[in-house]
C-alpha cells in the first residue's frame, strides 16, 4: 500500500468507525512490508501463538518498537487468546498492549485429555 493509498484507508476506517490509531496500525500491517500472509479466521477465546518468524522476517521490524520485539522474541511457542478486535486485527487477552494480524498468527488446537487411566 503506497502512501496515498494509507491515506484514503485511514480516512475511510475513521468514517466507518475505527479509531485513527487502529487504522495506521491496520495500514502499516497490510503495506506490504516483508512476506504477505494471507488474512486467517479467529474468534473471541481461539488460542493462538505468534508466527515470530514471519513477524521477524518484516522489513520494518527492525526499526519497530524495543519493546514490541522484545515481546515477540520472548514469545515464541507461547500459547495466547484472541480477542478480536475486528476481522483481521486480533489483540492477546495475556497482553492486550501489543495488536496484531491475523495472518501473522497460528491458531492452537488444544484437545483436552481425559484423567481416565
Amino acid at each position: 500500500m503506497n502512501r496515498e493509498q494509507k491515506r484514503r484507508f485511514i480516512k475511510n476506517a475513521a468514517k466507518n468507525g475505527m479509531t485513527k490509531e487502529r487504522a495506521k496500525a491496520y495500514a502499516e500491517i497490510s503495506s506490504g512490508t516483508g512476506e504477505h500472509t494471507e488474512a486467517q479466521q479467529f474468534e473471541e477465546g481461539d488460542k493462538l501463538m505468534l508466527n515470530v518468524p514471519i513477524i521477524k522476517a518484516r522489513k520494518n521490524y527492525p526499526i519497530m518498537n524495543a519493546s514490541y520485539k522484545d515481546f515477540v522474541e520472548s514469545s515464541e511457542g507461547t500459547i495466547f487468546t484472541a480477542h478480536k478486535e475486528n476481522d483481521n486485527l486480533i489483540s492477546l487477552v495475556e497482553e492486550p498492549k501489543w495488536l496484531f494480524w491475523s495472518g501473522d498468527l497460528i491458531k492452537v488446537h488444544i484437545t483436552e485429555q481425559s484423567n481416565d487411566e
